[in-house]
């Protein structure tokens, strides 16, 4: 008889702690919720740094549940939030990473550009976060064509042009101070094959006619000059530029 005491005792041992574990889980699952809301709650409120928390602990504890892509995704955009674009690009990626079925996917990928574009400097610096934003633009604009974010990409995309076109464009004006008239073309001719869809091609149309001026082709600058849209010439100095180059053309055309 003592041993069947001693079987039932450790069959009702066995059975009481898996119950405990189970209310256990119970409670922790409820604590994951309660950590999203109260890290929602922050969010909301602007106060970031104290929402990451209950996000982070949400996203590490409980990475099955459902809330862990919203919680993975508020905790990148709080980051965001704060300004710590690069701390923001990585928990970005992590979601898209490690959630790829995601609904949130695509609106983490359009904020790994904005990222990427606010880390953007002026146009005399280094362009290198210029140029991984154009990148990740257009990946977004080929990946998700209807996106509601399509048109604001977009737009971020071409001020991101513009601004490489800006670097250009002054390399050459540069050239054109230091009579450098070759090397100016040279330069201008960039913006000419790269950087076309900008506000700048009018501009370097011209800049390029007047190089050709000084060095004495009047018949580049006279295909140069029939390409400028007198239209597009925003500054009134440029049109006058644009005139003042009517005679030169004029000589070429009467041969």
């Amino acid at each position: 008889m003592k041993h069947y005491k001693h079987f039932f005792l450790l069959i009702f041992s066995i059975v009481f702690i898996l119950a405990g574990c189970s209310g256990s889980k119970t409670v922790e699952s409820g604590s994951f919720l309660e950590r999203y809301e109260k890290g929602c709650e922050l969010y909301d409120e602007g106060k970031y740094y104290k929402a990451i928390e209950h996000f982070t602990f949400v996203v590490y504890n409980a990475p099955g549940s459902d809330i862990a892509d919203e919680a993975q995704f508020k905790l990148a955009k709080s980051h965001y939030n704060l300004k710590e674009y690069l701390i923001a690009i990585d928990e970005f990626k992590r979601l898209t990473l490690r959630w790829p079925a995601s609904n949130l996917v695509e609106e983490a990928e359009f904020y790994i550009g904005e990222c990427y574009f606010e880390l953007s400097p002026i146009y005399q610096r280094d362009q290198s976060f210029t140029e991984k934003a154009i990148q990740h633009y257009q990946d977004f604009i080929n990946t998700y064509p209807h996106s509601k974010y399509r048109k604001q990409a977009e737009e971020r995309l071409q001020e991101c042009r513009l601004k490489l076109a800006q670097k250009v464009f002054d390399a050459g004006k540069l050239y054109m101070i230091l009579h450098e008239w070759e090397a100016a073309i040279i330069t201008f001719e960039e913006i000419i094959n790269e950087y076309y869809d900008t506000p700048l091609y009018q501009p370097t149309l011209l800049n390029m006619a007047e190089c050709y001026k000084k060095i004495g082709d009047v018949k580049k600058l006279t295909e140069i000059y029939n390409k400028i849209d007198k239209s597009k010439l925003s500054s009134p100095q440029d049109r006058v530029r644009y005139n003042s180059l009517i005679t030169n053309v004029a000589q070429e055309n009467k041969r």
